[in-house]
């Protein structure tokens, strides 16, 4: 999923509920995330969208601290752009850095599907999650010039016992209006190198210019900084 620009926070005068908080810290504390002192990695990269393809070489230091032996720019964007949002999913940070710094509470009594939903109050994108058997299954966000959620469809623990998510979708759609923008489809998977879940392969799926496009990247020789 792309990168974006958080909304500035806004105040709120709604009560912390401290058992939606326990929740949302359990499924926080089930999710694999690299560990503090980390300084990231070099790979080798080979980067496809639609059959043109090139390798070279990646070195991933943090959301904002990524270099790209890439020469094109549609593909080198594409890597880019792919790699900062796992840097940033994956990133060290606490439960207080993150969702917790949010009043939390239930938004509902947990019948749907995917489960019980989540409100982070104050976050400034009318944000919820819907939480089930310990994993968030949905994100949904809501700004002034973009809103889409995101359906955690399989995930995978670690030798750690904690969760790596392997496939979802995302459903952009219009803010004002609520209409059906794009759908995109991920596919991810890991490199266990030491202790660290690396990112080894990610596929995505979405319509571009009229036609389904497919972009993937491949990750190989990773190498901790």
């Amino acid at each position: 999923m792309a990168t974006y620009t958080k909304a500035k926070d806004v105040e709120t005068v709604v009560e912390d509920d401290p058992q939606a908080r326990a929740t949302l810290k359990e499924v926080f504390e089930n999710t694999a995330r690299w560990p503090k002192g980390f300084n990231g990695f070099t790979a080798d990269i080979a980067v496809n969208i639609d059959g043109q393809e090139e390798s070279g070489t990646a070195t991933v230091k943090g959301p904002k601290e990524i270099e790209l032996s890439i020469e094109d720019e549609n593909l080198k964007a594409f890597a880019a752009e792919n790699l900062a949002s796992i840097a940033m999913h994956r990133g060290p940070r606490s439960f207080d850095e993150s969702d917790g710094k949010y009043k939390l509470t239930f938004g509902d009594d947990g019948v749907h599907p995917l489960g019980r939903s989540v409100i982070m109050n104050g976050d400034g994108m009318s944000s919820f999650y819907r939480v089930k058997d310990g994993r968030i299954q949905q994100i949904n966000r809501r700004g002034q010039r973009f809103a889409f959620t995101i359906n955690v469809e399989e995930s995978a623990k670690n030798p750690e016992g904690k969760y790596l998510t392997r496939k979802y979708s995302v459903f952009y759609f219009d803010p004002e209006n609520g209409a059906l923008k794009d759908v995109e489809s991920y596919a991810d998977e890991y490199a266990r190198v030491g202790s660290l879940d690396l990112p080894q392969y990610r596929r995505v799926i979405n319509s571009r210019d009229g036609k389904v496009s497919v972009s993937s990247m491949k990750l190989s020789a990773h190498r901790a900084l």
